[in-house]
């Protein structure tokens, strides 16, 4: 079944409530369905007599009514028989398949009967199954659903993330978090669709005015359907191995608290509560990525814009709709408790995000109201990280409530009053490399971080999409800055889409995501769109022609290799006092490292595929000259070279240094500032 596939009608199909023997199961046998198109029915010579269904050809089903006690994934066992090898099946709901396709063995005759299985995931309640034929030449007995049993997910595949004075540890070692985030998915901005989806008084911008448009014309219950269709098809495998591809171990994953939470009986959860959430948090591991979980959407919203799922609400501080702001705080407690609940133990979460951007309030009242979720969640989950978002202010007059305590911040040099106008790659590099002439650096926030001995989050930033030719490097530089610093970094947003689409260049202007739509697509008015053109709108970005920034994949993947071309001289893995510029050289490249003084070093993680001997050669610029050192990382001293003065701090010149020998593997070798007074564009090792 696909999406072009819909249900046409809604039947009964008699609950046999007696159990096969041996099975927690129940069983609906094929001719019991009250609706059937394109099957005919045969006595069957299984066991257990009666009929099967049979005669079926590509686009045919049958429909179920199901009534599910518990939310839980349940295995679906389909009773077969096929002559034929390769016939496939799918089992649904509502235009979406809950299944993959499952393919029917060839059994050796129309009446030759085995028994096949597959898992689907049910909220507890009723439920209309759609069995449908994605090819013909079988027949089917009868279909039953095994009981799940009620379990917390499992413990998890990673290791468990923790803290050690300033840095995310695992194991013991330090690991570099590098991510993006899952923006529009479960918490939805409108924006990030370029305002494609509108209703009769225009653009939707937040999720509470889509909700209640919905629900206006078709009810509660249906809008959820309908919002389960879109969030099945914004993220799919693909989406998943794409952020895997770009070397990635860490999602954020904004959601908004009616997720779990019924928001028509709070302090409820919903029946199919964590559908979502642990199919995140499981997509992730399968692909060796953790999973940050940010409250978005605080109950009442926590802040006036719109990514808090409301405009101009901020109940959480201020009180609305007939109730004070402890009611909505009391409600965020609940849910912290039901989350520490559910994942306590399951290594593949990193984090709890408490609040995301919760500025509603000023910084001390949101510090105290941020330590009393904490002591909340520590009482239900001892371990994993709980991430304290600080206000537009900073964080200083925040407390340190207890253990495994981060900070998070956002920062998005180039926008929002940041020097907005200036050369968008000067105002990055500035920043990482503590060299704006006003404002504050990476230096300042390291600073802070140090005094606290507490790990931090840039859970936000945005590191390509004005910048042009420099996309790839300085999102490369930005995530590299930062985890050297030990801070976790998770880039917004991995994907946003247009009706106008784009042409996939990354020579042109990129938009927020780093993967975007190269085909278009029309815009809705969800107060007129029927039913069935709002699934198919919903269900289009499964398969939506994307694609990747092209200069940012070759910069993640980029490993500097001796033998093999040049190592830019700006992509240093960790560095004392080194700046980077934009450089000149007619030889090429886009930045080079500068404003290096006596004392300055910087060190580059290089690959060696080979033993044996390697010239330096480095690719200078220096007014008055100087004198570079090279050597392995805290290790053997490969002797100084001399910087020529070359007439410039963009004249340059290729000088040969010593040759060195190196063993095969992964090196950290350090080239060193002896004196000062000179730019270099990059180095290389050649063979001998």
């Amino acid at each position: 079944m696909n999406n072009q596939h819909k249900l046409k009608f809604v039947l009964a199909c008699a609950l046999l409530g007696a159990p096969i023997a041996g099975w927690s199961a129940q069983l609906f046998e094929a001719e019991s369905a009250q609706y059937n198109f394109g099957m005919q029915f045969e006595n069957t010579t299984d066991v257990g007599g009666g009929q099967n269904a049979g005669w079926i050809d590509a686009g045919d089903f049958l429909n179920f009514s199901v009534n599910a006690p518990t939310a839980g994934v349940y295995q679906v066992n389909y009773r077969v028989a096929s002559p034929n090898a390769n016939a496939v099946l799918v089992i649904g709901e509502g235009g979406t398949d809950l299944s993959d396709n499952l393919t029917v063995p060839n059994t050796g005759g129309w009446q030759n009967w085995t028994t096949v299985s597959n898992n689907i995931y049910l909220s507890a309640g009723a439920h209309t199954l759609t069995l449908y034929a994605v090819t013909g030449g079988w027949n089917v007995n009868w279909i039953s659903l095994e009981e799940p049993t009620v379990t917390p997910p499992p413990s998890g595949s990673l290791p468990m993330i923790r803290t050690q004075g300033k840095h995310w540890v695992a194991n013991g070692e330090p690991v570099r978090l590098r991510g993006l985030n899952l923006g529009n998915w479960l918490q939805m901005e409108f924006w990030m669709m370029s305002g494609a989806i509108r209703n009769d008084n225009g653009a939707i911008d937040d999720q509470c005015t889509l909700e209640a448009t919905l629900d206006s014309r078709f009810g509660y219950a249906e809008r959820e359907r309908l919002l389960d269709i879109f969030r099945n098809n914004w993220m799919t495998d693909r989406d998943w191995d794409n952020i895997a591809n770009l070397g990635f171990n860490v999602v954020r994953l904004p959601f908004p608290h009616n997720l779990i939470e019924d928001e028509n009986n709070p302090y409820t959860l919903r029946s199919d509560a964590w559908e979502f959430i642990d199919k995140a948090i499981a997509k992730a591991a399968e692909r060796g990525m953790y999973t940050i979980l940010d409250l978005h959407g605080a109950a009442g919203s926590q802040g006036w814009e719109h990514h808090s799922g409301c405009t101009n609400r901020n109940w959480y501080w201020d009180g609305g709709n007939g109730q004070p702001a402890s009611y909505y705080q009391d409600r965020t407690h609940w849910l912290w408790d039901m989350i520490a609940q559910r994942y306590n133990g399951n290594s593949n979460v990193a984090a709890y995000g408490l609040l995301n951007e919760p500025w509603g309030t000023d910084a001390v009242t949101l510090g105290n109201n941020l330590a009393a979720l904490y002591n909340t969640v520590r009482a239900k989950d001892a371990e994993h990280v709980i991430i304290m978002h600080g206000h537009t202010s900073g964080i200083s007059s925040f407390p340190q409530p207890g253990n495994d305590v981060a900070y998070e911040m956002h920062f998005y040099p180039g926008f929002w009053g940041w020097r907005e106008g200036d050369n968008a790659s000067d105002v990055h590099a500035d920043w990482l490399f503590c060299s704006a002439p006003s404002g504050s650096s990476t230096c300042e926030w390291d600073a802070q971080i140090n005094a606290r001995q507490a790990p931090f989050l840039v859970g936000e930033f945005q590191p390509w999409t004005l910048l042009g030719k420099d996309a790839g490097e300085i999102t490369r530089k930005t995530f590299d800055v930062y985890n050297a610093l030990g801070w976790a970094a998770t880039a917004w947003a991995y994907k946003t889409t247009s009706p106008t689409a784009h042409s996939g260049s990354s020579d042109g202007n990129w938009p927020w995501g780093l993967f975007t739509n190269t085909s278009g697509y029309g815009s809705i008015n969800m107060s007129t769109a029927s039913l069935g053109a709002i699934e198919n709108w919903f269900a289009q970005f499964a398969t939506q022609s994307i694609a990747g920034h092209g200069d940012v994949d070759y910069w993640l993947h980029y490993l500097p290799t001796a033998g093999a071309g040049t190592i830019e001289a700006e992509h240093f893995h960790e560095h004392s006092g080194a700046n980077i510029e934009a450089t000149t050289d007619p030889v090429g490249g886009d930045f080079n490292a500068s404003y290096l003084d006596t004392g300055d070093w910087m060190v580059y993680r290089v690959n060696v595929p080979t033993s044996g001997n390697y010239q330096l050669q480095y690719r200078l610029a220096s007014p008055a000259g100087g004198v570079v050192n090279a050597s392995v990382h805290n290790g053997r001293n490969f002797g100084d070279t001399t910087v020529p003065a070359t007439g410039g701090w963009q004249n340059w010149q290729t000088v040969d240094g010593p040759t060195v020998y190196l063993d095969a593997g992964m090196q950290d070798l350090s080239l060193y500032v002896a004196q000062g007074g000179w730019n270099i564009n990059w180095w290389r090792l050649v063979a001998k």
